[in-house]
């Protein structure tokens, strides 16, 4: 009798196992687009096939692989088919049937999260959320939630709308996000969508929690350091490479003790002293020193007043019309003549030779 015991508990062993070890399918409708099923066990590859009811049955199309082993599969959706019965199998790789199984899709759909967030103010004092799904609206609800300056979440259901209003808003940084999933006038789903990406409206208040305050005005101050650090690279190698441009803002200052005797010895040594040729002075501002005209060479005479006779008087007071004429000489000069006259030849008077009477 003990014997029959243990040999009948031997012989449930591999039963037990076996049905322990048993994979198990998952599926779901993704965005009413196509259908994903995927098995729990991963020690081997399973084939898989598929068939929604009144239909035929059919091999996957795509298989989703990990590792090189087969997890799931993925295979086309029609619209009306999520009202039927979905029939799955599962074999090993030496065709043995492991599991067989019945799925009811209506309520296995998972939508796409929504997309385009936007959030506008409207001048009486409103916030206005819009989005964006990828399926019917009349057949979608959606869910939003929203917080400020990083505090909890408060959730809210609008329905088939895509656009939400909050009214008075403070002056705090607003977070919203947005899911999605059908709803009950078209068979309600038990999935919703993933969160949408977070949109914002407003400015984060410094609070205890001030990492994100932190954060966001050091990511503001990247651009400059990097601005002036490329700025301060490209003048270092200017002033490197540029010799003209490193004298024109770091002048050089010259040796006065040496540089002098030579700028003096090359004056005299190489330019005979010629001032114009040893300063490089142009031609024009050269010519433009020298004189355009001549003046006339007019002698000068010297006249002593002598006591004289009365029969004299006539000849010496015949003098000053020879001055005057002298004096205008002096005074005539051609502007425009660059050729110097000769000097004219005056015989002159001796005045100290006239006899005075006693």
């Amino acid at each position: 009798m003990i014997l029959f015991l243990v040999i009948l508990f031997l012989g449930n062993i591999p039963s037990f196992v076996f049905s322990a070890s048993q994979p198990k399918i998952n599926c779901l409708i993704i965005n009413l687009d196509y259908v994903n099923c995927t098995w729990s066990e991963h020690e081997q590859n399973y084939s898989f096939n598929s068939r929604f009811l009144h239909d035929q049955i059919q091999q996957c199309p795509t298989y989703l692989r990990i590792k090189g082993v087969n997890v799931g599969c993925i295979f086309p959706y029609k619209k009306p088919q999520r009202f039927n019965t979905l029939n799955t199998w599962l074999y090993s790789d030496n065709g043995t049937l492991v599991i067989e199984q019945n799925h009811e899709m209506k309520a296995l759909v998972k939508l796409n999260p929504p997309f385009s967030l936007s959030v506008v103010e409207k001048k009486d004092a409103e916030l206005w959320l819009y989005w964006n799904i990828t399926t019917d609206s009349s057949c979608t609800e959606s869910q939003i939630r929203h917080r400020t300056d990083n505090n909890d979440w408060k959730i809210t259901t609008p329905g088939h709308r895509t656009s939400f209003s909050l009214p008075f808003p403070s002056k705090k940084r607003y977070e919203f996000q947005v899911r999605a999933r059908i709803g009950n006038p078209c068979g309600e789903s038990m999935f919703w969508s993933d969160w949408s990406e977070p949109v914002y409206w407003g400015f984060l208040k410094a609070n205890n929690n001030t990492e994100s305050v932190i954060n966001m005005s050091v990511m503001s101050m990247v651009p400059y350091i990097v601005g002036a650090t490329v700025v301060l690279i490209i003048l270092s190698c200017l002033l490197v490479y540029s010799e003209r441009l490193r004298i024109i803002l770091i002048p050089v200052v010259p040796n006065a003790g040496r540089n002098v005797s030579n700028y003096l010895a090359a004056l005299f040594d190489n330019y005979d002293g010629n001032v114009e040729k040893w300063l490089s002075m142009p031609k024009d501002l050269e010519n433009g020193f020298k004189p355009n005209f001549t003046e006339r060479a007019c002698p000068v005479r010297e006249y002593s007043i002598v006591s004289q006779s009365s029969t004299d008087s006539e000849s010496i007071l015949s003098n000053p019309t020879d001055l005057s004429s002298d004096y205008q000489c002096m005074h005539s000069y051609s502007s425009s003549s660059t050729i110097p006259g000769s000097a004219e030849t005056l015989q002159t008077q001796d005045l100290s030779q006239v006899d005075i009477p006693v």
